[in-house]
């Protein structure tokens, strides 16, 4: 990433450098935009995932098997972006959106009992979110990683590890 001109990206992009410069005077301010726009992509997906599925179990599967899709189309991030996006993210208020997102998917769960009440509710997301990102991460970093089948394997896990008393996570 550090290789990569601004030069290149207005050629790729075909527009001029002085408007680029305009939106962002740093490659920061790049990929500073990229993570809102990436994580804004996140809790759309949790929102859809929670308006579409009846279940947690059924919710969680939509997020994860939404997110292997997209991922799959756009191809695994280059590592050094990822480092970067992470680091300009940690603790903002667009990661805070994406977790909000997922607190209230699975706090509805709890509401209807089958997300278990046993845990504290930012454990559980931790849990889920923490997972998505490992294996966003891991995809990332090496290559021939087979995402889909981690995060439908991870997807299984958690709804298993969290199942309330109706057993329907």
């Amino acid at each position: 990433m550090e290789a990569t001109k601004v030069e290149a990206i207005c050629d790729q992009a075909d527009i001029a450098l002085r408007t680029f410069f305009n939106h962002f005077p740093s490659k920061r301010d790049v990929v500073h935009q990229l993570g809102i726009d990436a994580t804004a992509e996140v809790t759309a997906r949790i929102a859809a995932a929670h308006e579409r599925g009846q279940s947690t179990r059924e919710r969680l599967s939509l997020f994860f098997l939404h997110s292997v899709e997209v991922s799959l189309q756009r191809g695994p991030p280059h590592p050094e972006l990822l480092a970067a996006l992470v680091a300009v993210l940690f603790g903002s208020a667009d990661l805070q959106a994406a977790r909000g997102a997922m607190i209230g998917l699975l706090e509805e769960g709890i509401a209807v009992g089958d997300v278990a009440a046993e845990h504290p509710l930012e454990t559980l997301c931790d849990a889920v979110i923490g997972t998505f990102y490992r294996i966003m991460i891991d995809w990332a970093n090496q290559d021939g990683y087979p995402i889909r089948e981690q995060l439908e394997n991870a997807s299984r896990f958690l709804c298993d590890s969290i199942e309330g008393r109706s057993g329907t996570a």
